[in-house]
């Protein structure tokens, strides 16, 4: 039973996945200028609106392990969200190469969320005076030659990628968000800046995405590939070395 099945959440079909994206309370949204907001209609602009301004305009006075801590998690989920971006391209590269428009579809759809995902880690980055990591282009060239690498090999060969990918990155968004809990709940009993309480929704919210994909790779044949458990042993094991590069690089 994948990941997503085990929060509660029923497997779905790629249109109702999108379907419901669109209209669950997406916190992301605080950041998307408002001449593309979704409708007034929709839960999430009337979410959108009860978010106060300096909780995407400014950064809380922490003291320098909690700050730490921030820039920390901001630079590995952005580092995260580039690569995760370059693997989907590298893998719809491969897909169109072969002329599998099916797949290449369904690639798509995952990487416009990763998309989003990244564009709204870049606004966090800026918001918070976060360093970025020092390895964007190394991690841009492995994470093509890993989509497209496995999307040359199968098509289930390439979703066996995104459910290791995606495996990993749904525990370590869990282990962040646990680490923020003393930030969110001061011990002297003070209320968080704001921009704590919404950085943990999106953290929540990316960390659900990323197990609707491992979801969709799961159905689409992931652990039909060729060599399923070593590859994904190989894959995960990178993306945690990538993980803890990433909080010192």
């Amino acid at each position: 039973m994948s990941l997503l099945l085990s929060r509660g959440i029923p497997s779905q079909s790629s249109k109702f996945k999108i379907l419901y994206s669109n209209y669950r309370n997406l916190a992301s949204h605080a950041y998307v200028p408002p001449s593309i907001h979704p409708s007034s209609s929709s839960p999430s602009s009337s979410s959108i609106s009860s978010i106060p301004k300096e909780a995407t305009m400014s950064t809380p006075d922490l003291n320098p392990d909690q700050r730490k801590l921030v820039d920390s998690i901001i630079r590995v989920d952005q580092a995260g969200e580039l690569g995760a971006n370059w693997i989907y391209r590298g893998q719809k590269w491969a897909m169109d190469l072969k002329g599998d428009k099916v797949t290449s579809k369904q690639v798509e759809e995952m990487w416009e969320n990763e998309r989003h995902h990244l564009t709204t880690l870049s606004h966090l980055q800026v918001q918070h005076r976060a360093r970025p990591t020092l390895l964007y282009p190394l991690w841009q060239v492995m994470a093509f030659s890993l989509g497209a690498g496995t999307g040359l090999m199968s098509k289930e060969a390439a979703m066996a990628c995104t459910e290791a990918v995606e495996t990993v990155i749904g525990e370590h968004y869990d282990d962040q968000l646990n680490s923020l809990q003393p930030l969110l709940s001061p011990a002297d009993g003070s209320a968080p800046h704001p921009s704590l309480p919404l950085m943990a929704k999106i953290l929540e919210e990316f960390r659900d995405d990323e197990l609707e994909h491992l979801d969709t790779a799961v159905e689409e044949g992931a652990q039909k590939a060729p060599g399923h458990s070593l590859l994904s042993a190989i894959i995960g094991a990178g993306c945690k070395v990538a993980i803890k590069v990433c909080e010192k690089v």
